[in-house]
């Protein structure tokens, strides 16, 4: 969507096995579209990360947090430390180091907005869900804190909290559910799109549900 509005965008990935299927997806835009290898729970990998998409596209004006991942099933008692500190880093960490290193440019600049993912899942705790709970419930609380400290420098960051999104995969692995109540990625974009124009300009720490009858 941001790629169809003319944006120059800048996508991080992990593995190398991501770019092909991620490519054939944006085909017409690829003259818009900067890959970066980077671990984005890494500060170091952040930091470099921003400052090259800094130099090669001369500013930053948007900043999306969309990566994350779940893991479900283990009781607190249960679960193992490298299972919570996975949730913690890549839900939670990630969205901090991420804003933490954009964050100085924009104010310099005193423009920017921010959206970084919640989840529905991170209102309130469920049994076998701590770590995402928290790491998303952490989500929200960070956007609000960082909404407090730059109301007045010209930036908006916001946050939207999805549940089940209407993806391939989560039909195969949930083949009985309903589809037809599950969000589709792009009625989510949409969401994100409104929160970086100026029509949101009055909208700021906001943790807005995106999740329809899901």
């Amino acid at each position: 969507m941001f790629l169809e509005d003319g944006f120059q965008i800048a996508v991080t990935y992990i593995f190398d096995h991501e770019v092909d299927p991620f490519l054939e997806q944006i085909t017409g835009f690829e003259q818009q579209t900067n890959l970066h290898q980077v671990d984005i729970t890494d500060q170091s990998e952040v930091q470099e990360f921003v400052a090259t998409v800094i130099n090669q596209l001369e500013g930053i004006d948007v900043v999306a947090n969309i990566a994350g991942g779940f893991i479900g099933g283990p009781s607190v008692a249960e679960m193992d430390a490298e299972k919570w500190d996975l949730m913690m880093n890549l839900n939670l960490k990630s969205v901090f180091l991420m804003c933490k290193a954009v964050l100085p440019h924009m104010i310099g600049r005193g423009q920017g907005k921010i959206v970084n993912v919640s989840a529905r899942a991170g209102l309130a705790g469920t049994a076998g869900m701590s770590a995402y709970c928290v790491s998303k419930g952490g989500v929200r609380t960070l956007t609000e804190s960082i909404a407090e400290e730059v109301k007045a420098k010209g930036i908006n960051i916001n946050a939207i909290m999805p549940s089940i999104i209407d993806t391939q995969a989560n039909r195969q692995s949930m083949p009985k559910a309903d589809f037809s109540k599950w969000v589709s990625p792009r009625q989510i974009a949409k969401v994100v799109r409104f929160l970086v124009s100026e029509d949101a300009q009055i909208i700021n720490g906001a943790a807005i549900p995106v999740y329809g009858q899901a």
